[in-house]
């Protein structure tokens, strides 16, 4: 089984990317983004760090950790991102090894792991992936899809997508660059066909 991380901004169009790839014979996806919030439910230990460091500022009604309240911290401060990042993201790593074993044991060719912060993080082990790919769009376009998408004003946007890597710095560190700037058919297309390539690689 080959394990190929999808890495790329928010807004670039990853999802789009891993729902094309997840309807080939062969191929699993899973969301990183999700693992990372099962990671700091409550009675977890990252859910008392997270909690210990940021009070209850960050805690919805119900004592789970609001997502979008710690969202809004990361991306506001650099310094909560990186105590954010440092504890989250090891576990992150753990549960996808977890993950891996799953799928491996039950003959899935190609196992893709959405995670934005894959080439980024310093707390990943790239050596649990044989192949990354970078899905790329250029700033302007990812900041106007976010305002699209309505719920950031146009500086809430801009602060969003800067405070990420740009993929010019990203793509040497990538095995593969999925450009996402054409029509969702053409993203579609490209992503078919980069994902039958690996699939022919997988055996």
């Amino acid at each position: 089984m080959l394990i190929v991380g999808l890495a790329g901004g928010i807004a670039t169009g990853k999802s789009l990317v891993a729902q094309e790839a997840a309807k080939l014979p062969g191929v699993a996806v899973v969301d990183a983004d999700k693992i990372a919030w099962e990671t700091y439910r409550k009675s977890t230990e990252t859910y008392r760090k997270l909690v210990a460091r940021f009070g209850a500022t960050i805690l919805a009604e119900d004592g789970e950790i609001d997502r979008k309240k710690l969202g809004a911290l990361v991306f506001s401060d650099p310094e909560a991102r990186e105590f954010v990042n440092a504890t989250v993201h090891p576990a992150v790593q753990e549960a996808l090894e977890k993950i891996a074993e799953s799928y491996r044991a039950q003959g899935t060719k190609l196992l893709v792991v959405e995670a934005a912060l894959v080439l980024e993080s310093p707390y990943v082990r790239r050596d649990f992936f044989d192949y990354i790919v970078l899905v790329s769009v250029p700033r302007e376009a990812q900041i106007e899809r976010l305002i699209a998408r309505g719920n950031l004003s146009p500086e809430e946007a801009r602060r969003r997508v800067e405070a990420q890597m740009p993929p010019e710095l990203l793509a040497p560190k990538a095995d593969f660059v999925l450009d996402t700037s054409g029509t969702i058919e053409e993203t579609r297309e490209r992503a078919r066909t980069l994902f039958r390539e690996l699939l022919a690689r997988a055996g």
